[in-house]
């Protein structure tokens, strides 16, 4: 191609011609499944015929064998030859032939998608956030997860969570009910509420302090649980009832004093019209593994932005799904904070990837590498590693949380 320059000389060039574009055509994807303690992780490996790798990650609980299996066969069926740019294709295709769509398929759908996205950006050489819009914010607050495994008591959970307080992380979240179900013993809630009470001791005012309960209670108990919260000053109570029934959450949502938060067992933008049509979420949170991907992730955050939610994207698995929240996060205007296991987590999660990321101070400084921004996967770590079948946190049974 020749251009004239402002003198009228004339200048060879070929940028943004057919010729100097990559086409990244998929030429394999690889399933990984990663034994990490008390989950196993899964990823892709995918790779293209302009020799450009990405890596994405479709971990779920606790059924990684599946969505390894899924992997496989939506690489063959929609993938293998095609471009990495057709993201949008690859997911409207997937989500609408495969039919019975659920966490499984979304799972697999998430690893391939991310992968895609970061071939994109490493092709482009642009981190994602700048493909969806741009960056939004200078550093990301995190709120710590896991740090509470081996407290057990009131004095023992104070000084742990003044611990992570003075990391700088913005808020810590944690489960203080133990092996509780539906209607729990008044003992068992007293424990609890000590717990909780112990905790915000520990961080002082400045701290938010998050609780998660899971889904176990019914309507009666988790209105009772949180008013008797409610001198602590809790920042958020996260699914105090199952998400399924929506009419139950909303119950609970109208007559607790704290923000009713939900939204990582959703799988799809579609399931979160009615729960956010009752009005009473107050922090959405979906998991962009559960949904499908960075995409839906976008649009289920503009989605939650137009009813004035904020969103804050759930995110309990391994290094690759905490990339593509970063990314996600970092071009997100109603992002509030994202919920961190690195510190807590089995050291080898940072081994997987050239730049695992790992927040600092309590935050997620926002990486300007193409792509994800975490270079290239390496295999032998993820085969040093394999599938364990004990690796499961059943969270109804006593004392699950030493396992972290």
């Amino acid at each position: 191609m020749v251009m004239t320059g402002s003198g009228g000389e004339q200048m060879n060039s070929t940028v943004g011609t057919a010729s100097s574009r990559k086409d990244c055509r998929i030429t394999r994807v690889t399933a990984y499944v990663v034994g990490m303690r008390w989950r196993n992780c899964v990823f892709a490996h995918v790779s293209t015929d302009d020799g450009i790798n990405g890596v994405g990650e479709g971990s779920l609980e606790y059924q990684p064998q599946a969505v390894a299996a899924a992997i496989d066969q939506l690489a063959h069926r929609y993938v293998i030859g095609q471009s990495a740019f057709s993201i949008e294709r690859f997911f409207h295709d997937a989500l609408r032939n495969e039919f019975m769509r659920g966490p499984i398929i979304n799972s697999a759908i998430a690893a391939i998608e991310m992968a895609m996205w970061d071939i994109v950006g490493k092709a482009l050489d642009r981190p994602v956030y700048d493909l969806l819009g741009g960056r939004m914010h200078e550093r990301l607050p995190a709120y710590a997860n896991a740090w509470y495994g081996q407290a057990k008591t009131p004095v023992e959970m104070e000084r742990a969570a003044a611990a992570v307080a003075r990391t700088g992380y913005r808020g810590l979240k944690f489960d203080p009910f133990g092996d509780c179900g539906r209607d729990p013993r008044a003992a068992d809630v007293r424990g609890a509420i000590d717990l909780v009470a112990a905790v915000r001791q520990g961080v002082g005012p400045d701290v938010d302090v998050l609780i998660d309960a899971h889904g176990r209670f019914s309507v009666g108990s988790a209105v009772d649980i949180c008013r008797k919260l409610e001198p602590h000053g809790i920042y958020w109570m996260e699914e105090p009832v199952d998400a399924d029934n929506h009419g139950a959450l909303a119950a609970v949502g109208r007559t607790i004093p704290q923000r009713l938060a939900t939204g990582e067992r959703c799988t799809s933008r579609y399931l979160l019209q009615s729960l956010l049509a009752t009005n009473e979420v107050d922090v959405l949170q979906p998991d962009l593994i559960h949904i499908g991907g960075i995409m839906e992730g976008k649009k289920i955050a503009a989605i939650a932005d137009a009813a004035y939610i904020p969103v804050s994207f759930h995110n309990p698995f391994g290094p690759v799904a905490t990339a593509a929240a970063v990314q996600l996060d970092a071009c997100t205007s109603n992002f509030v904070m994202q919920e961190s296991f690195c510190e807590y987590d089995v050291e080898m999660r940072f081994d997987l990837l050239e730049h695992a990321p790992r927040p600092v101070g309590g935050h997620y400084d926002i990486p300007d590498r193409p792509g994800l921004g975490v270079g290239e996967f390496r295999p032998e770590v993820a085969l040093a590693h394999p599938f364990d079948k004990d690796a499961f946190l059943p969270l109804f049974r006593r004392d699950w949380a030493t396992r972290f």
